[in-house]
């Protein structure tokens, strides 16, 4: 992958078949158990959430989200907007900033989780980067962020390192060098489902 990809200060990388498969479990899992169905997502309220849990607070910020995908995946069915492709090159602003929404396809050149783990090495290399949210797709990932993430990690100095904030399903075995959440907090939220109901 070329070394001169743009990005802002601040980048949420998300795979798109760990975003799917996930909104489609917790939907249909917590629908039932609550007796009620559970709206789509709102996909601008969601990296909102997602981007507070980062720790990004409201203000002027720039914010790239990058969706990586397979070639024949072009839609979000459990989300809104839906469409991928109509969703590439636009950008919505908030109380936290702009975000700007590029969908990128590993097609025929590799697979999604080499893709996604490209992108997230050349956002860590990267001196514009200051925070970076990363939501991988786990169980077709293994640990692989996990070892990419220490090696980026113990190649840098301290003091120039980006934020990176890794959002999974539950705690990582072994640990890593940087920070852990929870995906399904943000997720339950936009899906309007409270605290007390999980």
């Amino acid at each position: 992958m070329e070394q001169n990809v743009k990005f802002a200060e601040n980048v949420i990388l998300v795979d798109v078949s760990f975003l799917n498969e996930t909104v489609s479990d917790v939907k249909s899992f917590m629908g039932e158990r609550l007796g009620r169905e559970l709206p789509g997502v709102d996909l601008p309220a969601w990296f909102s959430y997602l981007a507070l849990d980062a720790g990004l607070r409201e203000g002027d910020n720039e914010i790239q989200v990058l969706l990586v995908h397979e070639g024949e995946v072009s839609a979000l069915p459990h989300c809104r907007p839906a469409s991928l492709k109509e969703l590439d090159g636009m950008a919505c602003r908030t109380p936290l900033g702009e975000f700007a929404f590029s969908c990128v396809t590993a097609a025929d050149i590799t697979d999604s989780s080499e893709l996604f783990l490209d992108l997230m090495n050349l956002a860590l290399d990267s001196v514009d980067v200051k925070r970076l949210a990363l939501v991988p797709f786990h169980r077709l990932y293994a640990d692989r962020v996990e070892e990419e993430l220490r090696k980026a990690f113990d190649k840098k100095e301290e003091k120039i390192k980006c934020q990176a904030i890794y959002f999974m399903m539950a705690a990582p075995q072994t640990p890593v060098p940087c920070a852990c959440d929870s995906v399904l907090y943000s997720l339950s939220h936009v899906l309007g489902i409270q605290p007390e109901e999980l």
